[in-house]
């Protein structure tokens, strides 16, 4: 028997936690350990954040997934990988050994700012405290509500707060960023209180503001058309966009700009782009210049072949890779599958019928070029983007709209139904049931 033990139960594990059926009949153990008995799909944040969606509908009930499928799932946070030792140590002081590691412990967003509440960028271990009786409301003293979108569960976290200061009086939003998501925030800010007030328009209300602070540009690794689709999507949704200038302190009243400028502000929130958790730095394993664990084409460790991982937290030797959902995604099957042959390696090997290489072949993970982008807009809209590599001189597939969000919806709602278990509920285990 060897024991495989998941850090995390993000998209890229998803495949892997589809598999404890197969991996326990083989004889291995596995055990999953995560933050919360949720793992919250973050294509569908934004829109749970507008209204689109009830927050149950991102949610993957991960806890009954993993002990319906035969393994254990703990709740907790590892703090450090000991690689030599192959063991874990985790928030509570839980240690656990393992054979082998896959580590799915997502990202947290990449610069926080100074001054304000409620900010602690929390990263992925903060999804079972959503809901609970300390969560912030915004509708207080102390200045500005500061919510980072990752864990993705703070888009939920932000909606309640917006709600609720509505019913108070003006509010006043300020989305630090410059990429996809903080485009889909914004507008989803935006239609959510223009809900709120009850006039039924998609709108940001007369009283009420979202701004974007950009940076020095909005979506700058967009083509010219898709930038230009994008900014009359948020035209539209009364967003006010400002760029040539960066957000760099929150202040009483608001946000700071490097410019002297503040803005006013009740709740900001902040998609400055994301990083990996100071976990593997802290390790003291090999990681890449952000402090993703530095992993080989196999996404396995480049110096501890029994540790691998996958999404955002990974720095993926062979090439750059952009930290966006579809790789987690497409690396799921292929870090499930070598997985198991690591696993299967190890039994060999204990029972003495390993073979003079001792460990099958590995799968590489060959990033494909160019991906889909579908950004939700907000109120059932969106605008897609799709290069055409094949092709070379051909113009990018982009058109903004219904259709691009419904292409999205089919896209994210296929994607839950794909890993949701047996009779498809997710009743009873998410932070957020007790309040409906």
């Amino acid at each position: 028997m060897a024991r495989l033990l998941l850090l995390g139960a993000g998209h890229a594990h998803l495949d892997a936690i589809r598999a404890i059926p197969t991996l326990t009949a083989r004889g291995h153990a596995v055990t999953v350990v995560g933050p919360g008995p949720c793992h919250c799909y973050s294509g569908m944040g934004p829109g749970v954040l507008g209204g689109t969606y009830p927050p149950q509908a991102m949610a993957l009930p991960v806890r009954r997934m993993v002990e319906a499928a035969g393994g254990t799932f703990v709740t907790d946070t590892a703090v450090r990988i000991d690689a030599p030792e192959k063991a874990v140590r985790f928030a509570s002081g839980l240690r656990l050994d393992y054979d082998v590691c896959s580590c799915n412990v997502g990202s947290v967003v990449a610069r926080a700012l100074p001054g304000g509440r409620g900010q602690a960028n929390d990263g992925p271990d903060n999804s079972e405290e959503l809901g609970g009786p300390g969560e912030p409301d915004g509708d207080g003293g102390g200045g500005p509500l500061v919510l980072p979108v990752k864990p993705i569960e703070n888009l939920y976290r932000a909606r309640q707060a917006l709600l609720r200061q509505a019913a108070h009086g003006p509010v006043h939003v300020v989305v630090a960023g410059g990429g996809p998501a903080a485009l889909e925030v914004a507008c989803n800010a935006a239609v959510c209180l223009g809900r709120a007030r009850g006039h039924g328009a998609a709108t940001v209300p007369e009283g009420d503001s979202v701004t974007l602070v950009a940076g020095r540009t909005l979506l700058p690794r967009l083509p010219e058309r898709a930038r230009l689709l994008c900014r009359t999507a948020a035209a539209a949704r009364g967003v006010r966009i400002i760029e040539g200038a960066r957000a760099v302190r929150v202040a009483k009243d608001g946000l700071l700009l490097d410019g002297g400028r503040t803005l006013p502000a009740s709740v900001i929130l902040l998609a400055t782009g994301v990083a990996p958790p100071p976990l593997f730095a802290a390790s003291g394993l090999p990681v890449g210049p952000d402090g993703g664990l530095a992993v080989n084409a196999h996404l396995q460790s480049i110096d501890h072949p029994d540790l691998f991982g996958g999404g955002d937290c990974i720095h993926f030797t062979p090439a750059p890779l952009a930290r966006v959902g579809v790789h987690a995604v497409r690396q799921g099957p292929v870090l499930a599958a070598n997985l198991a042959a690591r696993l299967d390696g190890h039994a060999r090997r204990t029972t003495g019928k390993s073979r003079a290489s001792g460990q099958p072949g590995l799968a590489p993970y060959i990033p494909r070029p160019g991906y889909l982008l579908v950004l939700d807009t907000g109120a059932g809209t969106g605008v897609l983007h799709r290069p055409i590599p094949a092709l070379p001189g051909v113009p990018a597939l982009c058109f903004s709209g219904r259709l691009a969000f419904l292409l999205k919806r089919a896209i994210d709602t296929r994607f839950i139904r794909r890993h949701l278990p047996p009779g498809g509920t997710r009743s009873g285990k998410c932070p957020w049931d007790a309040e409906d």
